[in-house]
């Protein structure tokens, strides 16, 4: 409803100004790490005070740690250190699932010294095959803060069979459907979640608005991005980790739906 959406922009707002005023720099830094089998880039951003926990965010299908710049920005402004990866497989996001669950594993063990990592301060989050992979890997990660769905695509079924084993609080964002998300296939795996918070449904979103920044390949794929779709999404992804990590308790009940119809400029 446009009252959530409403408060949901003003929460993300005061976050992000309380942030910037205790510290205003954050730090990005790119680092090769092992994923999987293979050895991939990540880029770490970093607020400028002690973080409240850190986001994992996994990008969709052929893309890259460059969509989620934006996202990894803002989630830093707001007190959470964003580690991106660019994921080991085009093809096999199941691999990619596994991939990412050991990739968490290696960050608890001191794969980043620097970055001291506990998981029930790791908020997964993904885009599209991004959102198929973290789920996977949310249902290993048995004490994870959360998981955080955008837009998450389920050809095979596998994604609801997997999201109905994840312990984790999650939240599942929706767009319109089309032939990019499976026709709201992502709408599956947020009603096999056992503990739910809420699913958004995101009125007039393209697939492409869950990218921060998007490209133009992706709107000539999956329909047109606005600026203001994406500062709404962005804004919910931030609160939503933000509760998840300091464990203020939304709406439980798997039922809870919360629908956002009001059309985004």
């Amino acid at each position: 409803m446009m009252l959530r959406a409403c408060a949901i922009a003003m929460a993300a707002t005061v976050a992000l100004a309380a942030s910037a005023q205790e510290s205003p720099t954050v730090v990005q830094e790119t680092h090769a790490m092992q994923l999987g089998s293979e050895t991939r880039d990540v880029d770490v951003y970093r607020p400028g005070a002690a973080p409240v926990g850190i986001a994992i965010v996994a990008h969709g299908f052929a893309r890259s740690r460059a969509r989620h710049r934006d996202l990894g920005r803002a989630l830093a402004e707001a007190g959470i250190v964003a580690v991106v990866p660019d994921l080991p497989s085009v093809l096999n996001l199941w691999t990619n699932g596994d991939a990412l669950a050991e990739f968490e594993k290696r960050l608890e063990d001191g794969a980043l010294p620097s970055l001291p990592v506990a998981r029930d301060r790791v908020v997964l989050v993904g885009t599209s095959a991004g959102g198929l992979a973290t789920v996977l890997a949310a249902a290993q990660l048995s004490g994870v803060a959360g998981w955080i769905g955008l837009d998450p695509v389920d050809r095979t079924g596998t994604g609801a069979a997997a999201a109905s084993r994840v312990s984790a609080p999650a939240v599942v964002l929706l767009a319109e459907p089309s032939l990019c998300n499976l026709m709201a296939s992502g709408r599956g795996i947020a009603e096999a979640l056992p503990r739910r918070w809420r699913t958004v449904e995101i009125g007039e979103a393209s697939h492409c608005d869950f990218e921060d920044p998007t490209n133009n390949l992706c709107q000539v794929m999956c329909g047109a991005s606005s600026e203001g779709a994406r500062s709404q999404i962005r804004a919910e992804i931030v609160t939503t980790a933000l509760e998840m990590l300091t464990r203020l308790k939304a709406p439980e009940p798997s039922a809870t739906r919360t629908k956002t119809t009001e059309s985004v400029p």
